[in-house]
């Protein structure tokens, strides 16, 4: 993607969201750097970040590496992370699980949960409003993913009340799921409103579009795309996904 503009000149701030499961850094830790530099992004959500105590500092890694900070990480978040750029004003964050079972069809289930941020960036002399910023990793189960995504559509706590919603992630299901039914029926598919929707997974030779970036309507789309980086194939398994939403403003600090 280009750079990303500061705004448009109509009192919105920009806000760069992208997404990317980075399959537990196993692959090409270098290809998936760069295109973590080439996404630019003011709040980075990632899933299947490590979790092993032996190995979260690979993700603190990462992050410096990159040029930004773990705001939101751990156990509970079963993976999924939320990183931010130094411009952003984080103003609360939290890692939540959300409700798994041990087993399905005598199976272990891998466990899920979401990182999130309240965040907020510069507008001129004052900010932008703050808006809430969700990195999800649904899972395989049809059922389970309709469930938790009513669960991420409820507000966070009193200091995230009325903020705008920003969902990013693999959603493990493509257009037409139920559970991308229940999230697009409060919030907009970025992509499809940049009129550029295109396939996330496998990253190899991308057929299905399990990765988005869905967004509150009160935020407008400007771009939508994934980093042109050679090599971004062996970076993971799938593209990353980046969104430059239009923010409005809303002056002091």
């Amino acid at each position: 993607m280009p750079g990303a503009p500061a705004g448009d000149g109509t009192g919105r701030a920009r806000l760069r969201v992208a997404t990317c499961n980075v399959r537990e850094l196993l692959d090409d830790g270098r290809a998936l750097r760069e295109v973590l530099r080439a996404a630019a992004a003011d709040v980075l959500c990632l899933q299947e970040v490590p979790t092993h105590p032996l190995a979260v500092h690979r993700l603190g890694d990462l992050a410096t590496d990159t040029g930004l900070q773990v705001v939101a990480a751990g156990r509970a978040g079963a993976g999924a992370a939320v990183l931010a750029a130094a411009r952003v004003d984080v103003r609360a964050a939290a890692v939540r699980a959300l409700p798994t079972p041990r087993l399905r069809a005598r199976r272990p289930v891998r466990r899920r949960g979401t990182a999130e941020a309240l965040v907020r960036v510069p507008a001129g002399a004052g900010w932008s409003v703050p808006v809430l910023v969700r990195s999800v990793h649904l899972g395989l189960d049809a059922d389970e993913r309709v469930d938790h995504a009513l669960r991420l559509l409820r507000p966070a706590g009193a200091v995230c009340s009325g903020a705008p919603l920003v969902l990013a992630g693999d959603l493990n299901e493509e257009p037409g799921g139920l559970a991308r039914a229940v999230l697009t029926s409060r919030l907009h598919d970025a992509a499809e409103l940049a009129g550029g929707p295109f396939a996330t997974f496998p990253a190899r030779a991308p057929r299905r579009r399990l990765d988005a970036v869905l967004a509150d309507a009160r935020l407008a789309v400007a771009a939508v795309g994934t980093p042109d980086v050679p090599g971004a194939a062996t970076a993971t398994d799938h593209l990353a996904v980046v969104a430059d939403l239009l923010v409005p403003v809303a002056g002091g600090a």
